[in-house]
């Protein structure tokens, strides 16, 4: 297979803002030179993932990750390095040659590529069996009277699968593999080992990953049987996590980024309505249990989040669940959105129409305190006293968590007129809730000052030795300077005493043989090997400096060179020490002694020389 052209990657890399690209998987902020967001690698509550627009480099400070746009890509996605170079490409409207034949796939998408071509191939038929066939006439029907429009069925794939064994027959046509088809969680297995087309009897809805590929599927039944679930969804497999997976997060995310919030529906029919209303920033988890990881997935791109479930009484306590869950995280602004007469919301696009819909989800929006204070009001009998009192108690306690002191007295009003009190022992109540809160608030405010700068934070957690810091300014300054490039490559003696430093070392010689200047987006595709693009890139991040003295030069070399080899002697006679120790070998004890402490005189003599 042809290499990828050097000429067309660094097109590509050129034409290319990394903060572009980041950009649609990370909400990013500005601060200071760079912007910083949650990590898409890795769970965290504070961000310490950066990116630097101007050397085009990513970094997390957390997990230690970092690279070039294209590394970025190769992570996430777990795609080739060409690969991540083409998704650039098209993003960007730059033309892939017809001719290129330099593509591969990775190995985690080697393995799973059959299980979602399987999973493609069945969303296919299924559609097919939908909207071409009388097998398909039922479920299509069934679709018009929820009154949902062709272009819906189109967009979200929707498709039916038959009582006949149509699938399996398929794909034995084709000579699929049959442990992948096992793998899918498309079919149930006999006791013969046999395979059965789990959702037979289904309307079908595609499920897709973040990437647009079909990953599983949610199969409801067209008639009622109480001896079968009305909805069945593809069991936990490679490809499907339920705890993971957000119902069309694919098509819902550019309008997340344009609209600067989401809103969370209960189902997956309730999505698809919403879209064919022009509500097109519309999502759903696998279940109405919200989970912390699609809410991390959510908050990567938004921290404005709308709860749309269901009016009646499951929806209302599915509602407040997942606003105890989204609250835990302090950053995310949460609201909610309530359906009218209690319905849920296709229900109500059907009823009402779709301009009633879009205005119901622009106006309709109200705030967490005021959804706590109805939801609780149905928690309690108002008419006992005993419930009564601890009724507004908690209310109370809600409403002062409130900062505007109007907003708080419109509630309390509200609150006194409903419930016939007087305000003022209210409003006497509240505000000590309030001076309890605002203490609250400020030590959380003091906590967040203390982590504004994530790099500044991050860094003082890792420490290195004094001789790897040395190996790393040294380095850094390799780079950066011609002039001291030149200065350590006139050494021959040199070498830096870690592996990975010398690695570098060795990619930078033949790096500027064919580069006159260092380019760290550049250089990390020339090395390709992560751990040393993850350095490159940290490296890059800690230092803005490329102003270096002949001093600094050679305190740096002289611990790498004088400083290390007595360093790892004296290590080696430590152990050899400790290991005569065990022995009871005390005339061998007695010469180690001597020589660690004529190491160590040595080491201190080189110190003093150096101050």
């Amino acid at each position: 297979m042809a290499k990828i052209p050097e000429e067309f990657v660094e097109k590509v890399r050129n034409n290319t803002n990394i903060r572009d690209v980041v950009g649609q998987y990370v909400q990013l902020k500005q601060a200071g030179k760079n912007l910083f967001g949650l990590c898409p690698f890795h769970e965290e509550r504070t961000p310490s993932f950066s990116v630097n627009e101007e050397k085009q480099i990513f970094h997390c400070f957390s997990c230690g990750r970092g690279g070039n746009v294209f590394s970025f890509l190769m992570d996430l996605k777990g795609v080739s390095f060409p690969e991540a170079v083409e998704m650039v490409a098209k993003d960007d409207g730059i033309e892939i040659p017809n001719n290129a034949n330099w593509n591969q796939t990775s190995p985690k998408q080697q393995k799973l590529k059959p299980l979602i071509d399987i999973n493609e191939s069945a969303a296919k038929l299924y559609h097919h069996v939908l909207v071409n066939t009388e097998l398909g006439e039922e479920a299509l029907n069934y679709l018009k009277k929820r009154k949902i429009s062709d272009e819906m069925i189109e967009t979200f794939n929707l498709g039916y699968a038959p009582n006949e064994r149509i699938l399996k027959k398929y794909f034995e046509e084709k000579k699929v593999n049959y442990q992948d088809l096992r793998k899918t969680g498309l079919f149930t297995e006999t006791n013969d080992g046999s395979l059965k087309d789990r959702f037979a009897g289904r309307l079908m809805v595609p499920i897709r990953n973040e990437s647009g590929k079909t990953v599983g599927f949610s199969g409801r039944l067209l008639h009622k049987d109480d001896d079968m679930p009305k909805y069945l969804n593809t069991p936990e497999t490679e490809l499907f996590n339920k705890r993971k997976i957000i119902y069309n997060f694919d098509l819902a995310k550019p309008e997340i980024r344009q609209k600067h919030d989401v809103i969370l529906f209960e189902g997956f029919m309730d999505v698809i309505s919403a879209y064919q209303a022009g509500v097109k920033n519309g999502v759903a988890s696998m279940g109405t249990s919200l989970t912390e990881e699609q809410i991390y997935d959510l908050k990567r791109v938004t921290k404005q989040i709308y709860v749309c479930y269901d009016g009646d009484t499951p929806g209302q306590k599915a509602t407040n669940r997942a606003v105890d869950l989204l609250q835990k995280d302090s950053n995310l602004k949460i609201g909610i959105i309530q359906m009218p007469d209690g319905i849920d919301p296709d229900e109500y696009r059907r009823n009402n129409g779709e301009t009633s819909f879009q205005q119901v989800v622009e106006n309709g929006r109200e705030s967490i305190v005021k959804f706590k204070i109805n939801y609780l009001r149905s928690q309690f009998n108002l008419t006992n006293e005993e419930d009564k009192l601890d009724y507004i108690d908690k209310v109370l306690h809600i409403i002062a968590t409130v900062d505007n002191p109007v907003e708080r007295d419109v509630y309390l009003t509200e609150l006194a007129d409903n419930l016939d009190v007087s305000l003022g022992s209210l409003e006497t109540q509240t505000e000590k809730y309030v001076n309890v809160t605002r203490k609250r608030s400020q030590s959380n405010r003091n906590r967040e000052r203390f982590i504004q700068t994530p790099n500044v934070l991050n860094q003082e957690t890792k420490h290195y030795s004094r001789i790897e810091n040395a190996e790393r300014h040294l380095l850094n300054m390799m780079l950066h300077n011609s002039e001291v490039w030149k200065k350590i490559r006139r050494n021959h003696n040199f070498s830096f005493v870690h592996d990975l430093y010398q690695q570098i070392f060795i990619f930078a010689q033949e790096y500027f043989r064919y580069h006159a200047e260092y380019n760290v987006s550049e250089f990390s595709d020339f090395v390709g090997e992560t751990e040393i693009q993850s350095t490159l890139a940290e490296l890059e991040m800690n230092s803005d400096d490329t102003e270096y003295n002949d001093e600094e030069i050679s305190d740096c070399v002289k611990i790498v060179m004088q400083d290390a080899p007595i360093i790892e002697e004296l290590k080696k006679k430590k152990i050899d020490f400790n290991n005569a120790k065990q022995l009871g070998d005390e005339i061998l004890q007695l010469k180690l002694a001597t020589e660690l402490i004529d190491l160590q005189k040595k080491l201190q003599s080189l110190k003093s020389n150096e101050d």
